[in-house]
């Protein structure tokens, strides 16, 4: 027989005193624990460990193979996309061998002739995993960047493409944030893949195949932070702003009831997508770590009319974001390295701000420290519609974890684009489900999400629940 927990004064309570509240990660429960002070402590290891001239080496060693198409030279060991994937194989293993728990990948591949792709081409995907405690079966946190380079004429795999920006800066700071990882010793619950994908400019390939093998081994994986074009700081619009990074974060389409897809716009969750929620996460938490560092969120998939890797994993149903440096330059992507009416064209290192990498870099590091450290996101939850009511009651599965202190119910009104109020259940059920009534509360006006609270004091992204009647 069903039993569930039901909070009533108890919640209606903590609403009346988190009214005015702004929401945090640690607002409530286990704040002020040793556990939380440990677990904030590891993750500022974590960023302290990251360098800016560590990323500039990076970048420099990148550029230094002259091209990195997809088609370019795989035999050459100083020229060419092999010479760049056997290197970022050999930076990875390096890391191994201090970390027992760091272990080296390659998914290859034959990708056949296509569009931007003249002639059958093995395609290889280079990436690390630190294994957490949760082992294969648990979650996954996937950082990536692409590590191909093009130049005007995109079928032109001989020509100087050093891709210094693009993607030699999200390359750099994969690369750079696993080494931080693994030399700091951070050890994580969930695990933490640190992916250079190829074949992004030809047409995602790579990382569609990576995010395809993930979903045909069942990963869980909660969430890919994909890095692309996240080194300059002044774009061709004149504008210089190195203290912002854009997170593009994509729409929920449709919301899957039993056997039925029901379009997200019928319930108002157009903006409530995984990946949204996921946004939602990174900016509060970057806050926290890099209070001077903005997190500019865009409610778009992509640049407009542009795409990235991340999109692959949001074709297999994970959770994806984009990072993208504020104001981009067209004169350094895609572009034959030249000199034109005096103005310097090429994707070049000196377009690259290191430090800015870095504290995009921290960014990452935090959100994938956190996610893998906080409890897993509440289970089946869902909104009570059986009968017409001015309130409104949720419920989700009880974890019976004693690693979760509690559950943060996430509330705004419509038009919201952040939580802006939150109340704190905290874990005393004992039944198979928690339920929450709060009946002041008209699910008319307000979206609700739904997170869980670890006793580290860390909490998962919220939830939006699904209409249940």
């Amino acid at each position: 027989m069903r039993r569930a927990t039901t909070i009533f004064a108890a919640l209606l309570g903590a609403i009346s005193l988190l009214a005015m509240r702004p929401v945090s990660s640690t607002t409530d429960g286990s704040s002020g624990s040793p556990q939380a002070s440990q677990a904030h402590n590891a993750v500022m290891k974590v960023l302290d460990a990251v360098s800016p001239d560590s990323l500039h080496a990076f970048d420099l060693k990148l550029v230094s193979f002259g091209t990195r198409h997809t088609l370019s030279d795989t035999t050459s060991p100083t020229r060419g996309i092999g010479a760049a994937r056997n290197w970022i194989a050999s930076k990875f293993s390096q890391f191994a061998a201090s970390n027992p728990d760091f272990k080296v990948y390659r998914d290859e591949f034959v990708q056949p002739v296509s569009n931007r792709v003249s002639v059958p081409t093995t395609i290889v995907n280079v990436y690390g995993i630190l294994w957490g405690k949760e082992g294969p079966s648990g979650r996954y946190i996937v950082l990536s960047g692409h590590y191909d380079s093009i130049v005007g004429n995109f079928m032109d795999s001989t020509a100087d493409a050093p891709g210094a920006d693009d993607d030699g800066s999200g390359t750099s700071l994969v690369i750079e944030a696993a080494r931080a990882f693994t030399s700091s010793g951070f050890r994580p619950d969930a695990n933490i893949v640190f992916l250079c994908c190829a074949a992004e400019e030809q047409g995602l390939y790579g990382s569609h195949h990576f995010a395809e093998m993930a979903k045909q081994k069942s990963w869980n994986i909660v969430a890919d932070l994909n890095n692309d074009i996240v080194g300059g700081t002044r774009g061709g619009n004149g504008v210089l702003d190195n203290s912002t990074i854009r997170i593009f974060s994509e729409s929920l389409k449709d919301l899957q009831i039993g056997n039925r897809k029901i379009p997200a716009s019928v319930f108002g969750y157009e903006s409530d997508s995984p990946s949204r929620e996921l946004a939602r996460y990174i900016h509060v938490n970057a806050k926290q770590f890099l209070p001077t560092f903005k997190t500019d969120l865009v409610f778009r998939s992509d640049r407009f009319l542009r795409g990235g890797d991340q999109t692959s994993f949001n074709e297999f149903g994970y959770a994806g974001v984009r990072f993208t440096e504020p104001n981009e330059d067209y004169h350094h992507q895609h572009q034959y390295v030249r000199v034109e009416d005096g103005i310097q064209y090429g994707d070049l290192p000196q377009f690259v701000d290191p430090q800015f990498v870095a504290n995009v870099c921290k960014v990452n590091s935090s959100t994938a420290a956190l996610l893998s450290i906080s409890p897993e996101e509440p289970q089946n939850p869902v909104m009570l519609v059986d009968k017409l009511e001015y309130g409104t009651r949720l419920k989700w599965k009880n974890p019976h974890s004693e690693a979760v202190s509690g559950w943060k119910v996430y509330y705004r009104e419509t038009w919201q684009p952040l939580w802006t109020t939150s109340a704190f259940i905290p874990n005393t059920a004992t039944g198979d489900e928690v339920e929450a009534n709060l009946p002041e509360l008209s699910k008319d006006k307000f979206i609700f999400g739904i997170a869980a609270l670890g006793t580290n004091g860390i909490e998962s992204p919220a939830v939006v629940p699904i209409p249940e009647r």
